[in-house]
């Protein structure tokens, strides 16, 4: 081996692998190449949340959240709406007393996006939950409603409000506050009892109105069978006058 191919070697060596790097990055399918997704992450002007922060961040507040990825073409489609919808809550004049909070979850993002994920149990992309975030967010619900900004605003506007729960006594009529306040002062024991004495209730009235349902399907039966011998009759009678009057003409 001549000296100056003794020097070449490594350098050959390293322009192959800077060669592989680039080729490899640039045959990534579009928009999930290393670029398209941090650019996709941020833009992203929601609340960030993780499992790291989930529960300190939204302790007491009205949520909006959107668990996506940045591979999603659908999630990518309302990024957009997203983005105006966590603006409009950063004003102060359309959150003033600060309750609301619009996030987004990154399933892809490991290992905390990925966990917080995994907590809701999020099965498709993009999915948004909405709610009361007390205890850890046992009380969010899914949106199924169209994404767009416009429709974003009217459904938080109605839906991001204070509801009666165990964690939001205030928001309750007098009535339910008391009935949940019962509830509270009882023990687990009581608690499991109070459920399968109601389940059972259920199965009863269940039962009994599939009775009733029967009965009245039985009478309804009944008078079906009557009106139709009834308009049956008639029409014969009518028939049988008509020929009368022929004759007799």
């Amino acid at each position: 081996m001549t000296r100056s191919t003794f020097f070449l070697t490594p350098l050959l060596l390293l322009f192959a692998s800077i060669l592989h790097g680039v080729l490899s990055f640039t045959n990534e399918p579009p928009g999930r190449d290393p670029i398209s997704i941090d650019k996709v992450r941020a833009a992203e002007r929601a609340v960030s949340l993780t499992s790291d922060n989930f529960d300190e961040l939204t302790k007491g507040k009205l949520v909006f959240i959107k668990f996506f990825s940045p591979h999603c073409p659908h999630c990518k489609e309302m990024g957009n709406a997203w983005n105006e919808l966590a603006d409009y809550y950063q004003q102060p004049d359309n959150n003033k007393n600060e309750d609301i909070l619009i996030g987004s979850v990154d399933c892809t993002n490991s290992p905390a996006g990925k966990a917080l994920c995994a907590r809701f149990k999020i099965m498709g992309l993009p999915t948004i939950l909405y709610g009361d975030a007390n205890f850890g967010g046992v009380y969010l619900e899914e949106y199924r409603g169209d994404k767009t900004f416009a429709d974003f605003q009217q459904f938080t506007s109605k839906e991001l409000v204070p509801k009666c729960n165990a964690g939001n006594l205030d928001a309750c009529a007098a009535d339910d506050r008391v009935e949940i306040e019962s509830y509270i002062a009882m023990g687990y024991r009581e608690l499991e009892a109070k459920i399968k004495q109601m389940e059972q209730k259920e199965k009863e009235t269940k039962v009994f109105y599939a009775d009733e349902f029967g009965k009245l399907q039985d009478k309804y039966n009944e008078h079906l069978a009557e009106k139709t011998s009834y308009v049956t009759r008639v029409k014969d009678d009518v028939r049988m006058i008509k020929e009368v009057i022929a004759l007799k003409g």
